[in-house]
């Protein structure tokens, strides 16, 4: 079966957000505070975004040319 050999592949090749970033390097007196709050509103962006593709395909199920994305 493709699906699941598919996703092996891909979550091999994801970033680990926890594992991946060097957080014990991390110096919070280096950033500035337009700094800090540009990375809040791109992480409040992006947690967004699961619902607005939710809300989204739920609005137009309809058109299937709309929604194929």
């Amino acid at each position: 079966m493709l699906y699941p050999e598919l996703f092996k592949q891909l979550e091999a090749v994801r970033w680990n957000m926890d594992s991946d970033i060097p957080w014990d390097q991390f110096d919070a007196s280096k950033l500035s505070d337009e700094q800090a709050q540009t990375i809040k509103m791109n992480a409040i962006t992006e947690w967004s975004a699961l619902p607005a593709t939710e809300m989204f395909l739920r609005d137009n199920r309809e058109d299937s040319d709309f929604s194929a994305f």
